[in-house]
Parts: structure tokens; C-alpha cells; sequence
């Protein structure tokens, strides 16, 4: 059985011929010590650690990240579900900027974590919807957890304005590139002024917009005081 060793300053694990073999390691290829846990270490080929073992991990994190609670994302908190490896592999994706700290308001002592705007996947935003003739984000959520998360995740570009978001009378929250907004409340607008009033599938066949995303547009106008809805889901133009 090998021995660690001290040469110098240098520690060293030396093997044999035999024992090399038997564990299929070659000579001059690059292996990495990794910690799994006290009294446990595993051997990895460099290659196949980074290829496939990290993979693994780094899945089990962006899982973690997207699904766990936004209280249970924050700073130390979070880092107490992981096992050592798990932490190396946390620490490099926040140094490679994969994952990001961020506080919604500078009254937090702590941040929270989040995946980076380039590493969070499509499928987050599974409402997300795209209009004739104008590219952006609309996303609609029905509950208080999803909202939170949703502004958590967008908190810059809601502060900037590029983004709106609206909770309705019937807890359904929007979440809305600025610009498609109000190209769709146009559309909206000229639509009703013509037909004095309509229901949602009626304006979507007229404006061309979804009729997921039609039903947050005028739930916008209906906040400004533009429209009327004076049944559910029949509009009508405020002159």
C-alpha cells in the first residue's frame, strides 16, 4: 500500500510498476486528487473528470440554483447544501462568472445567489412568447413564490425600465419587455377604438398578438385607465 511522502517541499504518493497497472494508470498523463469527503479521495483522469464527473456536478448545482427557494440561495446558507467537491466546482463557476451575487436593495446584509443572465436556461421561462414584428420577454407566473423569483432575476433591467412588471386582479403576474409593451398596447388601442369592444381571441386575431400575452398587455392598460374590461375577458376603449 503507497505512502504519502515528503521530498523537500514536494509530497508525493509513489507506486509501483504493478500497482500502476493494476489500477490502469500511465505514466505522464494527468490525474487530480479530489476530496469527496474526510478519510475519502478519489483519483480522476483530468480528461474524463472534466468531460463527464464535472458535468455531473456542475448539473446538480444549476438544479439546485433554479429550483431551490430564494431563501435558501443565500450567501453561506446556500453553500451548506454542498459537499466539498460540489463547493470547488460553486467557487469556480462564480470566478468564471456562470453564477452571479446580487441584492434586490442594498438594506440586505447578504446577497443571493443566481445563475447569470447567459447561464440561465430558456426553459426558466416557460411562458415566455414572441410577437409579430417585435422580439422581447413576456413571461406570466400565477404565484407570490414565482413573482418574487421572476423580479429577483430581473431586478436590473425592472430598475433600468427595459422590463415592466404588473400583478392583476386575478394574481396573475407580467413580466414584459418595455418596448413590445407598447407596441402591443398600440396595436391594442387602434384595435378597440375601431370594434368599441372585444373579446381576447376576437383582438388577437385583429392584432396579431397571443392571447396569453394579449390578456397581460391589457391587463397593463386596464392599470393605466386606457381600457375597460367590463366583463372578464371582454375589453372596451376608455375615449
Amino acid at each position: 500500500m503507497p505512502k504519502l511522502q515528503k521530498t523537500g517541499n514536494t509530497l508525493s504518493l509513489p507506486l509501483n510498476e504493478q500497482e500502476a497497472k493494476a489500477l490502469e494508470l500511465e505514466a505522464g498523463k494527468d490525474y487530480e486528487i479530489i476530496k469527496a469527503r474526510k478519510g475519502l479521495y478519489v483519483l480522476l483522469d483530468s480528461k474524463i473528470m472534466e468531460e463527464e464527473f464535472f458535468t455531473k456536478v456542475d448539473e446538480k448545482i444549476y438544479a439546485m440554483l433554479e429550483k431551490s427557494a430564494i431563501q435558501d440561495r443565500v450567501e453561506e446558507k446556500f453553500e451548506s447544501f454542498l459537499n466539498h467537491l460540489e463547493l470547488s466546482r460553486f467557487d469556480k463557476m462564480l470566478k468564471d462568472g456562470k453564477v452571479e451575487k446580487f441584492k434586490a436593495s442594498e438594506k440586505y446584509k447578504k446577497a443571493v445567489y443566481r445563475l447569470s443572465g447567459s447561464e440561465v436556461p430558456p426553459a426558466q421561462e416557460k411562458h415566455a412568447v414572441q410577437v409579430q414584428g417585435a422580439k422581447g420577454l413576456f413571461v406570466n407566473v400565477k404565484t407570490e413564490q414565482q413573482a418574487r423569483e421572476l423580479n429577483d432575476r430581473h431586478w436590473k433591467e425592472l430598475k433600468e425600465g427595459a422590463l415592466k412588471g404588473l400583478k392583476d386582479f386575478d394574481n396573475n403576474y407580467y413580466l414584459i419587455d418595455s418596448e413590445m409593451l407598447a407596441q402591443s398596447e398600440e396595436k391594442v388601442l387602434n384595435a378597440l377604438k375601431q370594434m368599441k369592444a372585444a373579446g381576447l381571441e376576437e383582438l388577437s386575431a385583429r392584432t396579431g398578438i397571443a392571447a396569453e400575452m394579449l390578456k397581460g398587455v391589457c391587463a397593463f392598460l386596464k392599470e393605466d385607465g386606457e381600457i375597460l374590461e367590463r366583463k372578464k375577458g371582454t375589453y372596451s376603449y376608455i375615449p
